[in-house]
């Protein structure tokens, strides 16, 4: 490699440090009325520490005035400290309701008992395997989440995701409300679109890490391997739309990120 391209990718990484923000609009006959309902999708931190004590991140979250702040697993790390998403939640406890599931790094780290005890002392709400409704101005929603499939690996030996969504979701089919489940990994979509939901939250493939717009929509993810059919961003499945953050993980220089801004993910749904 020479040393102009070796400056040329060092230069790339390090202007894909600043955190950008994601703008989806959806349409739905189920949201009624004119006001809009707006979703804050927050995945893959890492525990990463963005200023003083999260600073960065909490005012870009806050300026976005979100109706429903979600977190789609691995808000913590499992071989950072946990400082970085303890900071976070301080921050942002109070600027709207929270949900969570968690992701593999939570069961990898073997410190998911600990990270729920965070969560619940700053109100967050988990969704484990479970669903609850919610009214966002005027609006009925259902708002789903499932554990990530490394809870049979780490914590409940014959868990199997598969039954745990048969016998908690099933029942949402005969339920004519909008309804939204929270996964954190998009690769098991096949197994989502079973469902009546309108709208799958994901995260884990940290975007491809590399991507070269327009041919390249990421080089590599966990559980897809080369060039993922899901590496981020909006997707259509079936009658299901599928949304997956790039996350906000920045992991040098072992996991670079090339082309590809960590970002916040704000999805706007209208009647």
């Amino acid at each position: 490699m020479s040393v102009c391209t070796l400056f040329f990718l060092v230069f790339i990484s390090i202007s894909c440090k600043s955190i950008s923000t994601k703008n989806y609009k959806i349409e739905s006959p189920l949201i009624t009325g004119k006001s809009c309902i707006k979703i804050l999708l927050i995945s893959d931190l890492h525990s990463t520490v963005y200023g003083n004590d999260q600073e960065v991140l909490i005012n870009k979250i806050s300026v976005l005035r979100p109706d429903l702040i979600i977190l789609s697993g691995d808000l913590f790390d499992s071989s950072s400290p946990m400082t970085g998403a303890i900071s976070l939640l301080k921050g942002i406890s109070g600027i709207a309701p929270i949900y969570y599931v968690t992701g593999n790094h939570e069961y990898w780290g073997n410190n998911v008992r600990a990270a729920r005890e965070i969560l619940l002392s700053f109100g967050v709400i988990i969704l484990s395997d479970t669903y609850v409704l919610i009214e966002i101005n005027n609006n009925e929603l259902i708002l789903a989440g499932i554990e990530d499939p490394e809870k049979k690996l780490f914590e409940t030996p014959d868990y199997n995701q598969e039954d745990a969504m048969e016998n908690a979701f099933r029942e949402l089919d005969e339920i004519p409300l909008y309804k939204i489940l929270i996964a954190h990994r998009p690769e098991n979509i096949e197994i989502y679109k079973r469902y009546s939901f309108n709208l799958v939250l994901s995260g884990h493939t940290h975007g491809g890490q590399v991507r070269i717009p327009p041919i390249v929509n990421g080089l590599y993810t966990r559980n897809q391997g080369l060039f993922p059919k899901y590496g981020g961003g909006i997707y259509k499945p079936g009658n299901t739309t599928l949304i997956i953050s790039r996350g906000l993980s920045l992991n040098y220089p072992k996991s670079p990120r090339i082309f590809n801004s960590p970002e916040l993910v704000l999805i706007t749904i209208n009647n």
